[in-house]
């Protein structure tokens, strides 16, 4: 319920304040309930800390802005005050300051309110007052087609509603409307919300928008495009298994020649830890690192944060860098770049076979050396034959291709990587970390990994916030990994110890540990299988050749079959 007034005071004939009144919350106020009880016998023509603006029909009081009405009862004066309402004002003032035509309509169609774009396309003086009419009043339009009594109507939202009329002003108006309605809290409808937008607003906004794209385009560089310091070498990737370490092999070897790189691999495998190793084990370990990352892009602002522009290029535009000139002599990781448009593709594509650039809106061209070294997580060359990715693109980018083996072909790898991160982010575990289950390894190496070792972090991130006692269970783990965990395992038919106990980090080295467990693990699987090679490395999920290759790696002699 509206409140009418909040402070009243009733008068006597003479002008003595007789009795106060409170009728909001004001007066729950103690301070202003003391000041108010005050006033009791006092004249209030002679009360000097209010002061009273009668041509405004406000007064101002208890460092309060108060409108005011007064009004004669049978033993004297009643006056009225209410409190200005800074909140209204505020959002009066905003909605004032919107270059679209805002209007408040009451659930029967009567004008609430106006904002100042309103009055202007209508040819209204600021100064008129509408308020209280109806919208009929103000517009010939047809009843059945107006946004805004369509929605009182409906009680629904009324979407880019195109119109054509006249105000009662004269003026003929081409309008696209959005209609929304207002419900109270208990679900009755309380009124309507216009926005309208004509072609000179459109106009406007248009330009505004782009001056507005301009000043992103200069300051979203820190948010899509990094150039740090490059924190991953290859000592930061985690893993024995032969198809990890032939993956690194290759990408040593092709570090050290000035080609462009093209790095494939599924999401979380570790793909950007691969581009900052390459770089740093590249000659041009001393230059810039630029990450950009491509799908983040939106298309409209691509082209001017890749190649950069100058002043006059479009409205609001200035001389700014590219991201490409900002790596000169550097590297540029491209990232994700095969979410990069056909049309945006071809750009890069003259980039790299002419080592120069224009900034958009210049006749310059800017010579350019730099590595690229780009990645996927589809299949580049099965892109480049389907239109996903531009054939000619995809030679240039791809001099040498490193495939990044997924989590689930190096399962060997999870010892190493659980060890890593126990020893690496403790703050997850309420006590250390001392035991691990069998079945928590089974759910392990069961799992597909579709999210690799990123998904492997953030299951033992869960599983060990959920731990009790230092020890990690299945139970620990989310219920959506369990459920898509497979039924068979090697460990269900070959069972390991009760527990595998975590030794103390400081007695041995991680190297050490991870060494004996995974020792352990293929001379237990060789046994079981009666010393086959086949089936231990089917087992295991291994191939032969990597198989036999561990046991000469642990010192194991292999057993002719």
């Amino acid at each position: 319920m509206e409140v009418i007034f909040d402070i009243a005071l009733l008068l006597s004939e003479g002008g003595f304040v007789r009795q106060v009144e409170f009728g909001s919350k004001l007066g729950e106020n103690s301070e202003i309930r003391m000041v108010c009880r005050n006033l009791i016998g006092q004249k209030l023509s002679e009360v000097s800390s209010m002061v009273f603006r009668p041509e405004a029909g406000e007064v101002q009081w208890l460092e309060r802005r108060f409108s005011y009405i007064s009004f004669q009862v049978f033993y004297g004066i009643c006056l009225l005050l209410r409190q200005e309402s800074v909140r209204e004002k505020l959002m009066e003032a905003v909605l004032d300051q919107s270059p679209n035509v805002i209007q408040l309509y009451a659930q029967d169609g009567t004008i609430q309110f106006f904002n100042k774009a309103s009055k202007h396309l209508l040819g209204i003086s600021l100064k008129e007052s509408v308020e209280g009419q109806n919208l009929l009043d103000i517009f010939h339009v047809d009843p059945n087609y107006s946004a805004i009594l369509t929605v009182l109507r409906n009680l629904s939202n009324v979407h880019h509603r195109y119109d054509r009329y006249k105000s009662t002003t004269g003026k003929d108006l081409m309008t696209v409307t959005e209609g929304y309605p207002v419900f109270r809290e208990d679900g009755s409808i309380l009124g309507a919300v216009s926005v309208e937008q004509d072609m000179n607003a459109v106009k406007s906004q248009i330009s505004e928008l782009k001056q507005i794209e301009e000043i992103l385009t200069r300051h979203m560089t820190e948010r899509f495009a990094v150039s740090k310091e490059v924190h991953y070498t290859f000592d930061d990737l985690i893993g024995s298994s032969g198809a990890l370490q032939n993956t690194i092999q290759l990408a040593k070897r092709m570090a050290e020649r000035d080609i462009n790189i093209l790095i494939q691999g599924e999401t979380g495998s570790g793909k950007e830890i691969f581009a900052q190793s390459i770089h740093q084990y590249s000659s041009r370990r001393r230059e810039k690192f630029i990450a950009v990352n491509c799908a983040a892009f939106p298309e409209s602002l691509i082209e001017s944060m890749l190649f950069g522009t100058v002043k006059g290029a479009f409205t609001g535009s200035s001389d700014q860098i590219g991201l490409i000139e900002a790596a000169n002599h550097g590297t540029l990781f491209l990232d994700e770049v095969n979410s990069m448009s056909s049309a945006m593709q071809a750009k890069l594509l003259r980039v790299l076979q002419e080592h120069t650039l224009q900034r958009i809106g210049s006749t310059k061209y800017i010579p350019v050396d730099v590595r690229v070294i780009s990645s996927t997580n589809e299949d580049a060359y099965v892109m480049s034959q389907n239109g996903k990715m531009r054939q000619d693109l995809f030679f240039r980018l791809a001099s040498v291709i490193i495939e990044i083996p997924p989590l689930r072909n190096r399962l060997e790898d999870l010892p190493e990587l659980v060890h890593f991160f126990i020893d690496n982010y403790p703050q997850y575990a309420g006590m250390p970390i001392r035991k691990i289950t069998p079945g928590f390894w089974q759910r392990l190496r069961e799992h597909q990994w579709p999210g690799n070792v990123r998904e492997l972090f953030h299951i033992l991130g869960y599983a060990m916030s959920l731990s009790k006692d230092g020890t990690l269970d299945e139970s620990d783990f989310p219920y959506y990994f369990l459920r898509h965990a497979k039924k068979d395992s090697v460990l269900q038919q070959h069972p390991q110890p009760l527990v595998t106990e975590v030794p103390n980090k400081n007695e041995k080295g991680l190297t050490e540990l991870v060494n004996e467990y995974e020792k352990s693990i293929l001379w237990e699987t060789y046994q079981a299988c009666g010393k086959n090679v086949t089936k231990a490395a089917a087992k295991l999920h291994l191939s032969r050749q990597n198989f036999q290759y561990h046991l000469r790696k642990f010192g194991i002699k292999e057993e002719k079959e």
